[in-house]
């Protein structure tokens, strides 16, 4: 759990110093991934984390659609400064993690998935956070409504000229 934590920070660091879309793409699917991942290991629950991912993925499709059609021949330059810096980090990570680890982190960890199991997905759609819910499938019929406004116009990038 603590190295795909670290994953994480690696990747939202990664994340600032790129520029090209595609290396944003691939860094935001691997965001996608990791947590959809921890997700699933805190929730004990597949389902809400799968749909997770299929709501990113599918963000992501459309994201990548129109970055291709706008940036398509930009050269990818890959960076030495970039992955000098990834590995110190990298190092910096798992020396803090070694440091910090201890025996009794195990049995806090059981201790945390007996916690999580009693949580269930209905808690999902109850009241306190039931209302982000409906809010946040509000926003996706409202971002879906403006890609299609945004793909009808006639001279628009995702606009084929056939």
């Amino acid at each position: 759990m603590k190295i795909m934590m670290s994953i994480t920070i690696l990747l939202s660091m990664n994340f600032i110093f790129m520029k090209h879309p595609l290396s944003m793409g691939s860094i935001l699917l691997m965001q996608t991934m990791l947590t959809s991942i921890i997700c699933m290991f805190y929730m004990n629950s597949y389902f809400f984390s799968y749909i997770l991912f299929l709501v990113f993925i599918g963000g992501m499709l459309i994201l990548f659609m129109y970055m291709s059609s706008i940036a398509s021949n930009e050269k990818f330059y890959f960076s030495m400064k970039l992955l000098i810096l990834n590995m110190i980090i990298w190092i910096l990570i798992m020396i803090m993690n070694t440091i910090s680890f201890k025996m009794d982190s195990i049995n806090k960890l059981l201790e945390m998935n007996n916690l999580f199991d009693s949580f269930m997905i209905k808690k999902l759609y109850m009241f306190p956070s039931g209302m982000m819910t409906i809010m946040l499938v509000i926003y996706l019929l409202f971002t879906l409504i403006v890609v299609v406004n945004i793909i009808s116009i006639k001279l628009s990038p995702l606009r084929s000229k056939f």
